[in-house]
This record gives structure tokens, C-alpha cells and sequence, in this order.
């Protein structure tokens, strides 16, 4: 299935500028819209991993020491210069800008750079492929279930047909794909535009809301 995206949210009010405090959950909505968008992510996508991470909840912290709507870890946080993890500004500002990262290193393939962001870079190269962690397939599965909006079940090898973002060199559109990259190498690039260009639309034909 290749799918190219439309408007998966709607317009709202607008973000406010770097640096304020986002206490609103509608304000919370439209700041991950908008920084995705700068990022060139799906909003739908990043709603997803928050949704899944934290359940909005901006004071959330986990067992292992994440904080805030995207589980940063200390060290993490201070990587990205967040100052606390607990202003919903800086914490989804942070967040998005560190997957949009393991999107581009893992060239578009959501699989793995889902897989990266809970499990560790790390983890990722030392099994070629998602970790055969429990915790981390389910993460991964649940997130692309909300994101698709189609039961989403990781194949026995974890190496096979991963969700894919693309983008079509000659005009920047982000395309969202779960086709072989061979099938569609010689009409899209392999490696996704940072530059946010436009906005970026649902995959696999669910409709954002």
C-alpha cells in the first residue's frame, strides 16, 4: 500500500512561540502539530508515540526515570538542551526533534526508529532489527495500531516490510508506505526531507482526528 497523505488535523489555535509554557491539552495538540510539521512528521504519528509514552500526561515519569508527554530520560533531556522535562514545550520540542533524528538514521523506517527511541540505538545495531524484547515489539506494534488505525502485528522477523516514510525527490511530497523499497526505489527517495515542506498527511487510509 503507498499512500500519499492529507491534513490529518485541522486548524487551531495558534502554538504559542518557543519558550511559553503549554498547559492546555488543546495547546498541547497544536504544539505537536506544529512542531511536527517543522520536523516533517506526521502529527498523527507523534500523537501516536505520545499517546502511547505518557498519555498526555505531562508529570508522568516512569520506572526507569523518563519524564514528561515523551518519556525523556535524563541524559537525553540534558543531550537536547530541555531544561525541564516537565514544561510541555520543551519536552515535546526536545522529543520530536530526537525521532525525527531516528527517522532520518534509520532512513524512514518507522519500525526501527520507534524501536529506537524505547530501546536504545544501541539495541537496534546489536540485533540488525527491532529488539526481541517484549516491551519493545509491543511499543512498536501499538504505536503503528494507533497510527495506521489497522491492527498492526510485527512478523516473525522483525527485519520484513516496515513502515516506510518516503520522499518524492522531484516535488518533496512524504509519502507513507508499507511496500518492499524495491518496489518503489526508482520513484521515491529513500532518505525523508527534515525541512518540514508542507503539511503531512495519514497513512494507510485512516482518518486523523
Amino acid at each position: 500500500m503507498l499512500l500519499m497523505a492529507g491534513a490529518v488535523w485541522g486548524g487551531g489555535p495558534t502554538a504559542p512561540v518557543a519558550g511559553t509554557v503549554v498547559s492546555s491539552a488543546s495547546g498541547v495538540r497544536e504544539l505537536v502539530r506544529q512542531v511536527s510539521a517543522e520536523h516533517g512528521l506526521d502529527p498523527k504519528l507523534v500523537d501516536a508515540l505520545i499517546r502511547v509514552e505518557s498519555g498526555y500526561d505531562p508529570t508522568a515519569v516512569s520506572r526507569k526515570g523518563a519524564m514528561g508527554l515523551m518519556q525523556l530520560m535524563p541524559a537525553t533531556a540534558n543531550r537536547l538542551g530541555v531544561a525541564d522535562p516537565f514544561d510541555p514545550e520543551q519536552n515535546v520540542r526536545g522529543g520530536v526533534r530526537e525521532f525525527a533524528r531516528l527517522v532520518d538514521h534509520y532512513r524512514g523506517n518507522l519500525q526501527f526508529a520507534l524501536a529506537a527511541y524505547n530501546a536504545g540505538e544501541g539495541a537496534v545495531a546489536r540485533y540488525s532489527g527491532i529488539p526481541p524484547y517484549k516491551e519493545t515489539r509491543n511499543y512498536v506494534s501499538q504505536i503503528l495500531t494507533i497510527y495506521t488505525g489497522k491492527p498492526y502485528r510485527l512478523a516473525g522477523s522483525y527485519r520484513s516490510a516496515p513502515v516506510r516514510m518516503m520522499t518524492d525527490p522531484s516535488s518533496g511530497r512524504t509519502m507513507i508506505t508499507n511496500q518492499p523499497a524495491a518496489r518503489v526505489a526508482n520513484d521515491l527517495g529513500l532518505s525523508r526531507s527534515a525541512s518540514g515542506s508542507g503539511p503531512l498527511r495519514g497513512g494507510f487510509g485512516a482518518s486523523g482526528g
